[in-house]
């Protein structure tokens, strides 16, 4: 194994700690193959060092084009964590997503929201809702969204609106009749005490919305590991970064425009009752 930057001396650190700890390192130098030699280096306990290293290297497979084994190293580390980690979950079915398809990826966020620590969580709300919109269940994807306003704030890292796992919801909202389910999930919303942090929600790309950008953009974006979001590369011009923006902005735009119609239409159904306000 290549020269670490933590050494094995330390007094104050475990050997699983400093695995991690080296893992961080390497990856964030862009030396994959060794951050996960690394990661693969702690120990199989189900504690702190094992699933945070298990949610490193799940980040690093699906880079790299290895979701087969993202899979296999994220579902065996759920079975035997010892505490709920957001992280794990989150990651694991973004592998699923990518192998098995949004369904399955759907299925192991349901099982999570089962727990009263998954559900104070808003990236799993978040990535319920996202996978819930791909597998054409608007009324579930909307009621997702509702559960992850109840416990978002201004540090959640994600932009539902340039998300391209919501662009079927959005697609269904513009274009055809809301059921009575989506109804009342889009009047809540619209009410909600949380709907001020939407237009305010603008963070990169996630990982999956790499498939609707432009050829000609994707070649100055890089993934961001630590997030899995897009962002232009640091040696993108100036030119490039503006190209983006401009994209990302009319993207982001027609999928409020979206939003706000359907929501329009929900209040005009149903007339909200005194005290309620949209």
């Amino acid at each position: 194994m290549q020269t670490a930057k933590h050494s094995r001396e330390s007094a104050a650190k475990g050997d699983d700690q400093i695995a991690f700890e080296n893992g961080i390192s390497f990856q964030n130098a862009g030396r994959h193959v060794t951050a996960l030699e690394w990661y693969a280096d702690v120990k199989p306990t189900g504690g702190r060092w094992d699933i945070r290293a298990s949610a490193g290297r799940i980040a690093l497979l699906i880079a790299m084009n290895r979701a087969e084994e993202a899979v296999v190293v994220g579902m065996q580390a759920l079975k035997r964590m010892r505490f709920y980690s957001v992280s794990l979950v989150v990651q694991t079915s973004r592998a699923l997503n990518v192998v098995q398809g949004p369904l399955s990826a759907l299925n192991l966020c349901r099982q999570a929201l089962r727990h009263a620590t998954f559900q104070q969580s808003p990236h799993v709300w978040f990535s319920a809702a996202a996978f819930a919109s791909q597998c054409h269940q608007f009324g579930r994807s909307l009621r997702y969204l509702r559960g992850f306003f109840d416990c978002c704030d201004e540090s959640f890292g994600g932009d539902l609106f340039s998300d391209l796992d919501f662009a079927p919801l959005w697609e269904h909202l513009r274009c055809e009749a809301p059921t009575d389910e989506e109804i009342a999930a889009l009047r809540t919303l619209a009410t909600h005490h949380h709907r001020s942090l939407v237009a305010g929600l603008r963070c990169p790309l996630s990982f999956e919305s790499i498939g609707h950008v432009p050829p000609g953009l994707r070649r100055f974006l890089c993934l961001n590991l630590a997030t899995m979001t897009w962002v232009p590369r640091p040696d993108a011009t100036p030119a490039q970064q503006a190209t983006f923006q401009t994209w990302y902005d009319a993207v982001r735009q027609e999928a409020w425009q979206s939003f706000e119609h359907a929501v329009g239409k929900a209040l005009a159904i149903h007339t909200a009752t005194s005290g309620e306000c949209a």
